[in-house]
């Protein structure tokens, strides 16, 4: 068999960043597996094999949780310079360099607790100066 048939419906690097915004998005909505599986008609095992890209997800249900999820298709792809790391290791032909086990490796937890705290600053000046913080840090 060849390598190209061996992975054909394998989730490739692009499928894991849609499954882990599509995982990001409910939590920071604070919603359950169970909220989103009911909204667009699908089980909570089917939601959690699309959040772990163990399933690959359809165009269809793709539009379904971005309009259920209030947010455009291209959130799942975004490359705003936020994310432009993540983006471009997603597009990498070889991702060789993701080690989980890397201390300097960013969690999903870490992310999204940072997104609702920051969600939370009223003041536009006071974001400002926190993305120039992070920037200057980084």
């Amino acid at each position: 068999m060849s390598e190209q048939t061996e992975q054909k419906g394998r989730a490739d690097n692009v499928d894991k960043l849609v499954s882990s915004r599509l995982k990001m998005r409910r939590v920071m909505l604070g919603m359950s597996q169970q909220d989103l599986g009911r909204a667009v008609d699908v089980s909570i095992q089917q939601v959690q094999k699309y959040e772990k890209a163990t399933n690959r997800i359809s165009s269809g249900k793709l539009y379904a949780f971005a309009k259920f999820l209030k947010v455009p298709i291209t959130y799942f792809y975004d490359q705003s310079e936020d994310n432009s790391q993540i983006m471009g290791s997603a597009f990498a032909e070889d991702n060789d360099e993701y080690d989980a086990h890397d201390p300097n490796f960013v969690t999903e937890k870490e992310i999204i607790s940072l997104i609702r705290a920051f969600s939370e600053i009223k003041s536009p000046q006071s974001r400002k100066k926190i993305i120039e913080l992070v920037k200057t840090m980084s």
